[in-house]
């Protein structure tokens, strides 16, 4: 063959071969090319790199080849597993990538509140109850790698303030001694208990009464009466007092009064 001033000519390669580079050669006045001419070589794609928690597996690059990837315990592969190198030394698909293996939402739980990440593995889930409870079971869970929760769910229970303690001379009801309930406080009839009448469970798991006192009950000096008067200076429970009109007067109503166990 011979090729005159200013002739092109550009180089191909077979199937599965690449140029060394993509050289034109044009054929110059002195009767020389302007370059050399490149070479073939066999078509490869770069090795991919690895996902990041696996591993892809690589036996050859070139093209036609494929890869496989894997994943690492507690971790699923998202997107096409297998790729394959193709013209121009390129893989099909794009790269997957391994993704945490998710143990799913485990719930709330009653009077309680959970903190953590994702529910995905490795991470875990921390459990705390609010005031007033206490955690009953394991205050951590862990996502495992086989996508199940490592432990069960904690439960917050009602803190107990325990049996009241009161004063031999008064009286309580109720039955519930937990956070929140409340009992009822009284005296001995006769007796008024000085403070509130009512005590609660508090969050510290004490009850809100301190100290109790039973007093007499006293009715306090009677209001008098228009054109009459009282007889009688006792004025505490059972006392009794006595209505008694002025001359030219008579009693409306009952003439005596006792004083009641309220006061």
């Amino acid at each position: 063959l011979s090729f005159l001033h200013g002739s092109l000519i550009e180089y191909h390669c077979h199937k599965g071969y690449d140029l060394s580079s993509p050289t034109r050669l044009v054929c110059q006045e002195d009767g020389g090319w302007n370059g050399s001419a490149p070479f073939c070589v066999p078509a490869e794609c770069q090795t991919p790199p690895r996902p990041e928690h696996g591993w892809v597996n690589v036996t050859d690059s070139s093209l036609g080849s494929m890869v496989k990837y894997f994943c690492e315990e507690g971790y699923e592969l998202q997107g096409e597993p297998v790729r394959q190198c193709v013209s121009g030394r390129l893989w099909t698909h794009s790269a997957p990538i391994c993704r945490p293996v998710s143990c799913g939402d485990p719930g709330p739980i009653a009077s309680g509140t959970a903190h953590g990440g994702a529910f995905v593995y490795p991470e875990a889930l921390h459990y705390e109850c609010r005031p007033g409870f206490i955690l009953k079971g394991s205050s951590t869970i862990v996502c495992q790698v086989d996508g199940k929760w490592k432990g069960q769910k904690p439960v917050c229970e009602p803190l107990s303030c325990g049996f009241p303690k009161v004063p031999s001379d008064v009286t309580f009801k109720g039955e519930e001694y937990t956070y929140n309930n409340e009992i009822e406080l009284s005296c001995q009839p006769g007796f008024l208990l000085e403070g509130k009448s009512v005590s609660v469970c508090q969050a510290d798991g004490t009850w809100s009464h301190k100290s109790l006192t039973c007093v007499p009950a006293r009715c306090g000096k009677p209001s008098p009466i228009p054109n009459g008067h009282v007889l009688g200076s006792e004025f505490g429970f059972n006392s009794k007092v006595k209505y008694q009109c002025d001359e030219g007067y008579t009693l409306n109503g009952d003439s005596t009064c006792v004083c009641q166990s309220d006061g």
